[in-house]
């Protein structure tokens, strides 16, 4: 691993950044890896257009590169402008891009751990609003028939 790489790796993990529960997040999700004990929960929130990431955090232990993973990507979404969908499309290669390759070769579960679990706190944000949508319209249409 280049050194600049581990170096880089190494102050994520003694300075995690957006590293804390986030108190008014929209959704929450913790995962992990069973045979390395890694774990990394992620928290959002998500802008009332349903779409923008407002902001993102995480909490875990673990591995360094899980956990230097882990704050690379919050960093990340801090830049820019991300959103839901965005999340959806992004691949292993951003893993490859925040930790390196090398690290990401060795390391592919403890690297990619932060990214399937963002990914997955999306899926769950999204099963929770069609859930609350068809509640709202089961709740209108029993509203309609009610004499």
């Amino acid at each position: 691993m280049r050194q600049s790489t581990f170096e880089l790796l190494r102050d994520h993990v003694r300075n995690p950044r957006h590293h804390g529960p986030l108190e008014d997040a929209t959704v929450v999700l913790e995962g992990g890896n069973p045979e390395c004990g890694d774990v990394v929960t992620v928290y959002l929130k998500i802008a009332a257009d349903g779409e923008t990431i407002e902001d993102a955090h995480f909490t875990g232990q673990g591995c360094g590169v899980s956990q230097a993973a882990a704050s690379l990507l919050m960093e990340r979404l801090h830049q820019g402008h991300w959103t839901i969908s965005r999340v959806a499309a992004v691949d292993f290669s951003l893993v490859q891009d925040l930790v390196g390759a090398e690290a990401a070769r060795s390391r592919p579960r403890c690297a990619s751990l932060a990214l399937s679990v963002l990914k997955a706190a999306i899926q769950k944000y999204e099963r929770e609003r069609r859930q609350a949508l068809l509640d709202i319209a089961s709740g209108e249409q029993r509203d309609e028939s009610s004499p």
